[in-house]
């Protein structure tokens, strides 16, 4: 076993842990440790033990034998309020015994901050807004779970365990039901919140190349006990592999992004430094939530405005703490918060008008994108303006095609968005 030596007690410490289920031992004597803040993928073949692991690190299964400890305390003498604010758990399906809609079970991530018989405040509600933001099911939030797809309950299992705000989160193959694009989103999301709020990762994972691009460290069960521990390249090691899986596996370093793929080309989650690049979105009445999340997801800042009080777009920017120029609800930009608008546009590396309709209220927004563009920023303007002109003579398509000529760029959606914005901020 590597020792991990810290200052600080450990997020997750497993000491000679044998477990199991009525009487039948999964576990044999394994013992690791993993520190605060490390991104930790736990592998190994089909009924090797690694469920069963996760679940008896979140106190779901009692060890026959050994402690589990989670930031130094024993974890079978940790209150269940206790342990909720500490470890949050994705499992590979959740299952909703009553007809709650995805906003209340989102909502259900809080109660061990509210108290079982507390009432949700303004903070919880963000905090459930933003994770619900993150994980793309805000435009779900008034369906019945149980009439999603499994990949979209699987998203909505993520939101809640992201609403408790825990400091460990562990996720037991909760990936293997989404679409790539979700997938990498989801990995996104949990390497962004490692990164930056040290939250520790544990994740159960089938997916070799895949953990090693995303992990500090691999553990590798086999037959119940640890079979080795340590970075990718100390544990993806082909004779080892070939024996654990029973196979013969290939190792290979990608001469390009000198990552370790196994047996081929696999999906890719690619972690991604803050960019220290700031952009500015003009957007409104909910065509903003998409982009404030993916160009979040890529690592960018973001300011919005000028967008009206109890906007869509507002109370989404307000939950995820973007700087914003608001104006009262239903009246038209006002000078001083077009002034306000300004000033961050200024401060912004590009400006991107969202597919916003425009009418007299809020076509003072579009003067944000002439300015920035006279100012030599690039300009990014949504496809299909003509359709969502609602102004005296079109005078918001004017503007465009005005954008156009002088150097704005179109996208039709944000996949085509994300390439031209790293292009030109390159």
């Amino acid at each position: 076993m590597i020792e991990h030596k810290s200052a600080h007690s450990p997020a997750l410490l497993f000491r000679e842990v044998s477990s199991g289920y009525r009487g039948r031992e999964v576990l044999h004597g394994v013992s690791f440790t993993v520190e605060e803040g490390e991104f930790v993928s736990l592998i190994g073949p089909n009924g090797c033990g690694k469920s069963t692991l996760l679940k008896t690190a979140a106190a779901l299964i009692r060890p026959s034998s050994g402690s589990v400890s989670l930031f130094g305390s024993e974890i079978r003498q940790l209150k269940h309020a206790e342990r909720a604010s500490l470890v949050g758990v994705v499992p590979q399906k959740l299952d909703s015994p009553m007809s709650f809609r995805v906003e209340e079970l989102v909502m259900n991530g809080r109660i061990s901050a509210m108290g079982l018989f507390g009432r949700p405040g303004p903070d919880d509600e963000d905090i459930v807004e933003r994770a619900m933001i993150y994980t793309d099911v805000l435009g779900l939030k008034k369906r019945f779970f149980m009439e999603l797809s499994g990949g979209e309950q699987q998203r909505v299992a993520l939101a809640m365990v992201l609403a408790q705000e825990p400091r460990i989160i562990m996720l037991d193959e909760s990936i293997a039901h989404l679409d790539i694009n979700h997938r990498q989103e989801v990995l996104q999301i949990l390497m962004n919140l490692n990164r930056e709020r040290r939250i520790t990762v544990v994740l159960v994972s089938h997916d070799l190349t895949l953990s090693a691009q995303i992990s500090d460290r691999l553990l590798l069960l086999h037959d119940g006990r640890l079979a080795a521990e340590g970075t990718p390249a100390e544990v993806l090691r082909p004779e080892l592999l070939s024996r654990i899986y029973n196979c013969e596996l290939q190792v290979r370093k990608d001469p390009w992004s000198g990552n370790l793929q196994v047996n081929g080309d696999l999906s890719l989650a690619r972690q991604r430094n803050t960019l220290g690049r700031r952009v500015h979105v003009i957007a409104g009445g909910g065509s903003g939530i998409e982009l404030y999340r993916r160009l979040l997801l890529e690592g960018y800042e973001v300011s919005t405005g000028v967008l009206n009080r109890l906007d869509s777009d507002a109370e989404a920017a307000r939950a995820l703490h973007l700087d914003t120029a608001l104006e009262q609800p239903f009246s038209a930009v006002s000078e001083a918060s077009r002034s306000e608008a300004s000033l961050l546009a200024a401060s912004a590396d590009a400006v991107v008008v969202a597919e916003v309709p425009f009418g007299s209220g809020n076509l003072v927004n579009l003067s944000l994108a002439v300015d920035a563009l006279r100012q030599g920023k690039p300009v990014f303007l949504a496809a299909g303006i003509a359709d969502r002109d609602y102004t005296e003579g079109k005078a918001a398509q004017r503007q465009a095609d005005g954008l156009s000529g002088e150097g704005a760029r179109i996208w039709n959606s944000v996949h085509e968005l994300i390439p031209l914005l790293q292009q030109s901020l390159q």
